[in-house]
């Protein structure tokens, strides 16, 4: 059994029919190299929003500045045991239906006597959504106690960074506290 053998001549189409093939191949490869630089630019774009706007991926508030000035941040945070106080803090263990918590700092002086009249400023975060600080001032209940409720829904680490005005010298106070659901 031979085979036959079929050849195809150029000469047999028309130029016109040449160049529309031509110009459908170059519209072909064209088009695919640009649909997979939009797929590409869409992906690209995608990755730097996630990683831009996700709150886990945040650097702990303000590391920098404390780290420039470390020796101030260092004397403002040992503060409490130079001048003598007692300062607690306690974070409730039950939580309201919208997820808050009662946030309390006590302080007395050197004789026990309540350290009132202090303004206390505070920034609570879960350590997963560093990107999620809560600016708090705690009201002043009295005996040297101050209270505010904070957003504290999710159990895990909370950061509580508290900042003491109306003392002596400049209070600052860093707890990491476990939040448990209940």
């Amino acid at each position: 059994m031979a085979m036959k053998s079929v050849s195809y001549d150029q000469s047999d189409r028309s130029l016109s029919e040449r160049d529309s093939d031509e110009r459908s191949a170059k519209r072909f490869w064209i088009s695919l190299v640009l649909v997979l630089f939009v797929i590409q630019s869409t992906v690209m774009g995608i990755a730097i929003n996630l990683a831009i706007s996700d709150p886990s991926a945040v650097v702990t508030p303000d590391y920098h500045a404390a780290a420039l000035n470390w020796d101030e941040t260092r004397r403002s945070r040992s503060a409490p045991q130079r001048m003598g106080w007692t300062v607690k803090l306690y974070v409730s263990d039950v939580a309201d239906q919208r997820g808050q918590r009662a946030v309390e700092w006590t302080a007395a002086d050197r004789e026990g006597n309540p350290l009132d009249g202090l303004t206390i400023d505070a920034r609570v975060y879960h350590h997963a959504r560093a990107g999620d600080v809560q600016e708090l001032q705690l009201k002043s209940a009295g005996d040297g106690r101050y209270i505010a409720l904070a957003d504290m829904p999710r159990n895990g680490l909370w950061q509580i960074d508290l900042s003491v005005a109306g003392a002596e010298e400049p209070v600052e106070q860093t707890e990491t506290v476990e939040v448990h659901s209940s």
